[in-house]
This record gives structure tokens, sequence and C-alpha cells, in this order.
């Protein structure tokens, strides 16, 4: 063999010099894998721009909202009314006159106890006073310790006396002027949407649907917006049944225990319920002040929250589940982050609407692959 063919032979390998490290044999990530971090701001400020704006916006964006989600509830009914001959339009307008006017009746009907709980108000404070006495009486003693530090601040102060700017706002009555045009105004946006949306949202949809030119995204979304339509339709219904034989049977309970304006209360138990967690736990307390300011052995006033607690507990944890069952049940640590987050955003309104945006949002993540991971998280 000759020394040109001896060294085209492959050779074997070094052995490694005793005491040095095995090579790293794991694969690289791919470049892909890595984040761009001028996508990572790109996405921070996009998020932070939408935030602004849903806060910022909320004037606009909360009547839009609150009309789509009655919109999904009624739709079916619109429905109804065409396949007996009334057109689209006329139905729509029926159910949106009989939508505010049940309110209105409601309002009216409830208007008296309430004003007549408003008017009881500084009676009711003083009783408040009287019973709560050595609550009270601590108050005082630290608002005591208070002024005297304030006090003694002022006088070892250095400059001479603090002169006090007060800023004046505007009025009691005039901020309640300012609330009520708001409200009528959001009232009328409210009803002028819910009508085009049960009148007209359909032909929009399916012409939006139809600038679409892949036949399957075509299929695929139609099919993605009649599950929403129904799912959502289903849900709403069933969770205002369960809220209003909730407030029927609360208000009963607070009449066989002899507590005054009975209705009332079962229709603010029925609205506050729609808030899961907080509403159920900002009645109780209701609860309890009223039989505090109507009973006076222990025994009594503990007797109309605890079962009011009781009969929350049956049906949170037993009633609701088994109706609703697990077609859209919702994991409960995204429902309470959903009620602080457009609760912060939206305030009450929020709060209310944030249980029905949570399941819209799990519709959608549901039927897009790439989200399904995160409509499982809502899901629980």
């Amino acid at each position: 063999m000759t020394d040109r063919q001896f060294a085209s032979l492959p050779t074997a390998p070094e052995a490694p010099l005793p005491g040095t490290p095995e090579p790293v044999t794991e694969p690289l990530p791919p470049p892909g894998h890595r984040r761009d971090p001028l996508t990572v701001a790109a996405v921070g400020l996009f998020v932070i721009a939408v935030l602004f704006a849903l806060y910022f916006g909320r004037d606009v964006l909360l009547p839009i909202m609150l009309a789509l989600i009655l919109s999904f509830l009624m739709r079916p009914l619109v429905r109804a009314l065409y396949r007996v001959g009334i057109p689209e339009g006329l139905g729509a307008a029926i159910m949106v006159v009989t939508l505010f006017g049940g309110v209105l009746l409601a309002i009216y009907t409830l208007s008296a106890p309430a004003a007549e709980w408003v008017n009881r108000m500084p009676r009711v404070l003083h009783e408040l006073e009287f019973k709560l006495g050595d609550v009270r009486a601590g108050i005082e003693r630290a608002r005591e310790a208070s002024r005297q530090i304030e006090q003694i601040t002022k006088e070892t102060g250095e400059g001479g006396p603090v002169r006090e700017v007060v800023v004046r706002g505007p009025t009691l009555m005039e901020q309640a002027v300012s609330q009520v045009e708001s409200v009528l105004a959001n009232v009328v946006i409210l009803q002028v949407l819910l009508y085009f949306f049960l009148a007209r949202g359909r032909h929009s949809l399916e012409a939006l649907i139809g600038t679409m030119r892949n036949v399957d995204d075509r299929v695929h979304y139609a099919m993605v917006a009649a599950t929403l339509q129904q799912n959502i339709a289903v849900y709403l219904l069933t969770i205002t049944v369960i809220n209003v034989a909730l407030g029927v049977a609360a208000g009963l309970m607070m009449w066989m225990w002899g507590l005054p304006n009975p209705a009332l209360w079962g229709v603010l138990v029925a609205l506050a319920n729609y808030i899961p967690f907080i509403g159920p736990a900002v009645m109780t307390g209701v609860f309890f002040l009223v039989s505090v300011l109507t009973f006076q052995g222990l025994g009594a006033i503990l007797l109309p929250p605890l079962s009011f607690v009781a009969l929350t507990t049956l049906e949170g944890n037993f009633l609701t589940p088994m109706i609703v069952g697990r077609r859209l049940s919702l994991n409960p640590i995204a429902v309470f982050v959903s009620i602080l987050f457009w609760g912060w955003l939206w305030g009450i309104p929020g709060a209310l609407l944030a249980v029905p945006i949570l399941a819209i949002l799990k519709i959608l993540f549901d039927a897009h692959e790439p989200l399904k991971p995160v409509g499982a998280v809502l899901g629980g």
C-alpha cells in the first residue's frame, strides 16, 4: 500500500484526554423559536393601546357590547316571529319595545319601595349607629386621635399658618343632572343599536362572510357564527331563568322572615346574581344590614342572611352546574378575573357583562385551532 492510499483511509477518532468533559450533543433550538425584542415590544404596545381604547371609549363601546349580547338573547324570538309571517324589522321593533317597556314597568313598580328606603336613610343611619354603638365609639376615638396628630403637626410646622385651598366642584344637583343625561343618551343609543342588530345583523354578517374568497373559510366562519349565536342564546336564557327563579325564591324567603319590601330584594338578587361571587356576597351584606335595622334578637338578625347564603350555595354549586352542564362551563378563576377586569374598565355594567363576554371569547377561541389551549383554560 502506497503512502497516498494509506493517507486516504479513514482514521479513528482521537480518544479524549482524561478529565476532559464530554461534548454537548443536544440540538440547539432553531432560530425561528427565538423571541424578537421588536415583536415583543410591538405586541406589548398593541395590548396597551387596546386597554386605553377600551377604557377611554367605554361610553361608546359599552352600549355596543350590551346591545350585541342582548341581540344574541333576543334573536331566536325575532326568528320565531319571522316564521309566523312577521318581517324581521317589525319583529325587532316589537322585541325592543317589549324589553324596554318591561324595564320601565319594573322601575315604576319598584320605585315606591326604593324611594321609601331613600327617605328612611337618615333614620336608618341613626338606628344603625345606635345598634353599632361600640363600633362607632371606636371609630370616634380613632378620629379624635387623628385630629390631635393633625393639630400637633400644624403647631410644630414651619412657615407660619397653613392656608387651606378649597376647590369647589359641581354641586350634587349638577352631578345628578349630568348622570341622568348620560344614562338617557346611553339608553337611546342602546335601543337603536339593538334594533339594528336584530333587524339587520344577519344580513350584515352574511355580507361580511360573502366577501371571503375561500369557500372553506366561508363555511367555517358561518358555522362559527351559528355556534356563537346558538350557544350564547341558550346560555343567556338559561342564566336569566335561573336568576329570576333565585330572585323569586329569595323574595319569598325574605317575606317569610318578615323583611320589608321583599319584592325589591328579589329583583336586586336576580340582578346581582349576574355577577358571580361578588353579587351574592354584596346581597348577603345588604340582608344583614336590613335585618339589623328590622329585628332585635341575634337569632332573628342572622336568619335572613344565613338562609340566603344557603340558597345561593345550592344554586351555585348544584342547580346551575346541573342545568348549564359542561357545554359552556367556565373556569371559576377566569370568571373572577374577568369580573375584576371588566369591572375595572367599565364599572358595574362591565361587571354585569363580564361572564357573557368571557363565554363569547371561549367559543371564539375554541373555533380557532391556535387558540384552543386558551379556550381550554377558560373552560376549566
